[in-house]
């Protein structure tokens, strides 16, 4: 019986692994491939990772707490257990800002700062890196005798960093180009580059006069 209950809420945490992920793609295409952002399109997909976030958090801790019960699981000692719960506790705290202060910023009508756009790629860095690295923790049980619980978490701050430094390389530009800010720049460009353009015309014509 422990074995089949177990395959079942494994199933769901599955399940609601996938939703969440696939509410991820629809948030970053609201954002990423919209001008301006789709603020209905973000907040939905937002609403709809919140949810999915609940449901592994209830299925994850079903199945922790079946463990406990059944074969005698100690937290103390399941080093990998540890690191994952701490990631989705980062997770969580991440997505709650992410959702606070970032989301909302780049949907108002009102031109949103630079901050607002660094501070938009940097959380879904975080956010990215830590999706990912609880994903890996969940079929890392061979990574465990070498790694220990502070190899994951050195392992995790790494990749956070990583995930950081290339978001704000790459996508934080694409970020800046969704919002009001970056259509903004993109027309002071355009006129500096006709502007310079045409003193350089005139420049030579009045060399060759």
């Amino acid at each position: 019986m422990h074995e089949l209950v177990r395959s079942v809420l494994i199933f769901l945490h599955l399940a609601c692994l996938i939703a969440a992920g696939i509410s991820i793609a629809f948030g970053d295409y609201a954002i990423l491939r919209h001008r301006p952002v789709n603020r209905e399109l973000m907040l939905k997909a937002s609403r709809a990772v919140a949810w999915s976030l609940l449901a592994l958090w209830l299925t994850g801790l079903s199945v922790i707490a079946l463990d406990m019960s059944t074969v005698a699981l100690s937290l103390a000692k399941a080093p990998k257990l540890q690191a994952k719960l701490t990631v989705v506790v980062i997770l969580s705290l991440n997505g709650f800002l992410l959702h606070r202060y970032t989301l909302h910023a780049l949907g108002e009508t009102k031109t949103p700062t630079e901050s607002d756009v660094r501070l938009a790629a940097i959380l879904g860095a975080v956010s990215a890196a830590s999706w990912g690295y609880a994903m890996f923790l969940g079929v890392a049980k061979a990574w465990t005798p070498i790694l220990g619980y502070n190899g994951f978490m050195a392992l995790y701050v790494l990749a956070v960093l990583a995930g950081i430094a290339v978001s704000l390389r790459w996508v934080r530009p694409l970020l800046l180009e969704q919002t009001p800010l970056g259509a903004t720049n993109a027309r002071t460009h355009a006129r500096t580059h006709a502007r310079n353009k045409g003193l350089a015309a005139e420049d030579f014509n009045t060399a060759m006069g």
